[in-house]
């Protein structure tokens, strides 16, 4: 009896921790974690490295405009994926998604096809602005920050190719 009891405490007790442990954004409990495609881009990374990456007041300048560009490129891609956003996580008992579920994700996609292309293109333009020895410090550095994340959004979670 004794045992059926400790086991009903635990099961009382789970739920009410859960709810005390604050979120990443704070306490409220219908806080949502921060969209996939809220990462750095490139050309911030290089910004942030500014002293490792030895940047002139010129560079540091040239950087921050063509991420100026770049946020301002990328703004209502960001708007349109938040829209698509669904509300709580799919849930994965339903079965095969519907056919308007496969449209969001193709369109997601598509849009977050177009975030890469567009950081790819600012980065290109910032390696114009770096001397040789600073486009190899900071492929270094992005390689590193790139591992840090860990495979991107739907991955399988093992390591990448190569290791």
């Amino acid at each position: 009896m004794k045992r059926h009891l400790f086991m009903l405490g635990l099961l009382f007790a789970v739920p009410t921790f859960a709810s005390s442990t604050p979120t990443s954004q704070g306490s409220s409990q219908d806080a949502r974690r921060p969209p996939p495609f809220e990462r750095k881009s490139p050309v911030q990374v290089l910004i942030d490295h500014r002293q490792d990456l030895a940047l002139t007041d010129a560079q540091a300048a040239s950087l921050e405009r063509i991420q100026t560009a770049l946020d301002a490129k990328n703004a209502p891609v960001k708007q349109s994926l938040e829209a698509l956003r669904p509300p709580a996580p799919p849930d994965r008992t339903q079965g095969t998604p519907s056919a308007e579920d496969k449209a969001a994700h193709e369109q997601a996609r598509g849009l977050f096809e177009q975030l890469r292309a567009n950081g790819l293109a600012a980065y290109q333009e910032a390696e114009q602005v770096l001397t040789d020895a600073q486009k190899s410090q900071a492929r270094t550095l992005l390689e590193t920050e790139r591992r840090s994340h860990g495979p991107g959004h739907g991955g399988r979670g093992g390591p990448p190719p190569g290791e």
